[in-house]
């Protein structure tokens, strides 16, 4: 970003700074650890297809995982091996083998297999684990982005997941064999349930027999217990609901995505220090986050508006490094994806992080991140290969076409136009987003180098500031 003041006599320059985004809020030492934070794998430890499902990598020697604190007991015959992944873990560093769906098949148990344990059979009962029990979850998650990437036998387990960590449940058998296939359904149900904001990991229990594991139990890794939960919720209901109360009443998603952009990003501080920054506790309690925050609020809002969003996970380029760690959405906007970082379109996010030094050289909310393509996004943002997303190529509902402030080309009987509107609304500046390099430039050129701008300015002004982005072709000229 580069903020500049242009007199019109001459042009002096007041302040140079280049714009790129940085996550210095998440706490994590690394991206693995990061990831895993979230509920999503590293991408070398996980491969998804893009048509049919999710494939999962598993070992042919089922071993115990070094993720963090082993517990190995001694069940009848059998030996007990628990293996947790949480915050702290590190990355195991394992060779895997990649399989195809039909081969993950055989690592599920049939009911009959599971129903060999009665005990353990009653503990998924007594939270809903039955046949019909499963039918009735599974029929509500249908359209979830994640849940409908998994096989028959994968939805199954994910349900059986959700349902144990909604039910704050220990060691309950799942319809697994394989911990791999825990790790990364326990990730798709992370990464569609953003309302999940008491678990930050798990814990699992391999039974095994002569070296081969015979059954798996489940546990989630509870950062609050149920009083404390439910107090959480209530005051989540009451930001969520005055949240709600004004949202546009529409069929055209536009403008509720929009509206929940802007409501995060007026309503919300980006701060690395700020308390449960990595769910939806932060944003709806604090008013305080970083992106993982932001990401989950926008995609738990969007959800409650009846609107598909995703939660994406990858690396940024910012100014001083390349692969910080951070999140944004995948949201299905009448009936098309787009990209959507509510995080980078936040202005404190840009001073807080060290991005800008001047908080006037920037609107409160960035539009340059609401509903872009997948050329846009990538331009800074890389993907986790643990879930494969869509490549977005639909403009329609960007947010500078929509609101007129999409340029083709240099035409600036139409830049006059988009002055007089500004000024009839009352917006402190006019936003110009450029379609390509040789528009923005010829653009620039017009108004800032020969100086035509002040042709477009009404009152008595002398001089007038500008703030352009070169990586996202947009120039703002400041009205006020």
């Amino acid at each position: 970003m580069k903020g500049w003041r242009i007199h019109k006599a001459l042009i002096t320059l007041v302040l140079t700074l280049t714009l790129a985004a940085s996550l210095s809020g998440c706490k994590y030492n690394s991206f693995d650890e990061y990831l895993e934070a979230l509920g999503m794998k590293d991408a070398e430890d996980s491969a998804v297809e893009s048509s049919s499902g999710a494939s999962v990598i598993v070992s042919e020697d089922s071993t115990t995982s070094e993720q963090g604190a082993s517990v190995v007991s001694s069940i009848d015959s059998s030996n007990a091996a628990s293996s947790e992944n949480s915050d702290d873990a590190a990355a195991q560093d394992t060779s895997k083998e990649k399989r195809a769906d039909s081969d993950f098949e055989s690592y599920y148990q049939s009911s009959d297999s599971l129903a060999s344990d009665e005990e353990m059979q009653k503990q998924r009962a007594a939270i809903g684990l039955t046949d019909t029990g499963i039918a009735s979850i599974k029929e509500k998650q249908k359209g979830l982005y994640c849940y409908e990437r998994l096989t028959e036998s994968g939805k199954t387990l994910y349900v059986e997941i959700l349902t144990i960590m909604q039910n704050l449940g220990k060691d309950i058998l799942v319809s697994t064999t394989s911990d791999e296939a825990v790790e990364l359904v326990f990730d798709y149900v992370c990464a569609d349930h953003p309302e999940i904001f008491y678990v930050d990991g798990y814990q699992y229990t391999n039974y095994t027999v002569d070296g081969v594991i015979t059954k798996i139990s489940f546990s989630g890794n509870y950062i609050y217990d149920k009083d404390e939960i439910a107090r959480r919720e209530t005051l989540i209901n009451e930001y969520v609901n005055k949240c709600l109360e004004g949202a546009p009443n529409s069929e055209d998603d536009y403008y509720a995505i929009k509206y929940v952009y802007e409501y995060i990003i007026e309503n919300t501080e980006y701060d690395v220090n700020a308390a449960d920054n990595q769910n939806i506790c932060s944003v709806f309690m604090t008013g305080k986050s970083v992106c993982n925050g932001y990401a989950k609020a926008t995609q738990y809002l969007l959800n409650k508006l009846g609107i598909p969003c995703t939660l994406c996970v990858g690396t940024v380029n910012t100014k001083t490094s390349k692969g910080v760690r951070h999140a944004w959405n995948l949201v299905l906007c009448n009936n098309v994806y787009y990209y959507v970082d509510t995080t980078w379109g936040d202005s404190s996010y840009q001073t807080s992080s060290g991005e800008s030094a001047d908080a006037t050289k920037l609107p409160k909310v960035n539009y340059d991140y609401l509903n872009v393509t997948s050329a846009e996004i990538t331009q800074n943002h890389t993907f986790s290969d643990v879930l494969d997303v869509p490549v977005c190529t639909n403009t329609t509902d960007n947010y500078y076409v929509r609101e007129d402030e999409y340029f083709t080309s240099a035409e600036l009987s139409l830049v006059g136009d988009l002055f007089k509107r500004r000024y009839a609304d009352g917006s402190d500046n006019v936003t110009i987003k450029c379609a390509s390099k040789e528009v923005y430039d010829s653009i620039f050129e017009e108004l800032i180098t020969n100086r035509k701008v002040f042709d477009y300015l009404q009152g008595d002004n002398s001089v007038v500031s500008y703030t352009t982005f070169a990586d996202t072709k947009t120039i703002i000229i400041w009205l006020k």
